[in-house]
């Protein structure tokens, strides 16, 4: 696979985009088995319950350079996630993902990313003004 030819793990709620998991009460990410494609009825629905990048993760094609995380050739989100916790202890297992050979994350940064996955939201906004924050 291209290094073009990446998925976003961290993607908005578009059409054509697809779930990888829900955001549990504890701010980590459930992840689905089956990867749902996200059509209109689905948004409209999410959109009803907040803001969906609050309370889901997306999937989508990594746009490289039309992004606004990327930098210096990389995706911007894991590189600083990764090197802003270096000391944090991590489980070993890596969760269950429908993406991994295609998720840019884990072609930058390997197994590592994985284990930093589960606890990204892409929108935190919504959930600390409600007053839920992940846990320590």
């Amino acid at each position: 696979m291209k290094p073009a030819d990446k998925s976003c793990p961290s993607s908005t709620c578009d059409e054509g985009a697809t779930l990888l998991g829900v955001v549990n009460g504890d701010g980590t990410i459930g992840y689905i088995s089956t990867p749902l494609t996200i059509d209109q009825d689905f948004i409209r629905e999410a959109q009803e319950q907040g803001d969906p990048e609050s309370n889901f993760r997306f999937s989508n094609k990594c746009v490289t350079t039309g992004c606004r995380q990327w930098s210096n050739g990389q995706c911007g989100v894991i590189d600083k996630i990764i090197h802003n916790n270096e000391d944090l202890n991590l489980p070993a297992r890596l969760p269950d993902c429908s993406i991994r050979s295609s998720c840019r994350w884990y072609y930058q940064e390997g197994a590592k990313a994985c284990s930093f996955c589960p606890y990204i939201i892409t929108n935190m906004l919504e959930k600390k003004e409600a007053g839920v924050q992940p846990e320590q």
